[in-house]
């Protein structure tokens, strides 16, 4: 993936995050601190999409399809059964978002030789794991008690947001062509 394939949807994703960041500071309402909350998940998930998307072309270079299925597959978001027809079947493979952060910042780790860490068992891990649960909390309410964003959850999810931030400036700055080392840091 060329590094303007990657960087300029990764800034669209933050852009929707930073806007209703934005709205948030104007009016602050339950409705923005949800939609802030599920922004954040959207620029995550879809940047972990970007992430894994980045490695299989880097990695399709050198074989490493042939070489390691199972990475190939989680990559793709894939997974395979036989139907009872003794046909294959290919299915979407939904990941748990933390074990998928985690596998695609490894692979990304091991083809471009970086070390970016996430801090897993960390505060700002447990915050992106807590947070985690304020949007499942609100996406899939079980009483009206379940749809309030708290000011501390609303000011974690900020934290979290920083956080990832920054691991995907890293990544940026690792696929950098020279010429644009500088423009990463704006």
């Amino acid at each position: 993936m060329k590094y303007r394939d990657y960087k300029g949807p990764l800034l669209k994703l933050l852009d929707d995050t930073g806007a209703a960041e934005s709205q948030l500071e104007v009016t602050d309402s339950q409705f923005i601190r949800r939609a802030y909350v599920r922004s954040l998940f959207a620029y995550i998930e879809g940047a972990v999409w970007l992430v894994k998307q980045t490695c299989l072309e880097v990695a399709s270079a050198s074989g490493f399809r042939a070489r390691d299925p199972a990475d190939y597959a989680i990559l793709s978001d894939q997974s395979y059964e036989l139907k009872d027809n003794g046909e294959t079947m290919t299915q979407t493979k939904f990941l748990r978002l933390p074990a998928n952060l985690r596998f695609a910042l490894g692979r990304f780790n091991g083809l471009f030789g970086s070390k970016l860490d996430l801090g897993v068992g960390t505060t700002p891990w447990n915050n992106f794991l807590a947070v985690i649960d304020v949007r499942h909390r609100i996406t899939h309410p079980k009483n009206t008690g379940e749809y309030d964003v708290t000011d501390s959850e609303i000011e974690l999810a900020k934290n979290v947001c920083a956080w990832f931030n920054e691991l995907m400036q890293g990544t940026l700055k690792v696929m950098a062509p020279p010429s644009d080392s500088d423009e990463t840091n704006a």
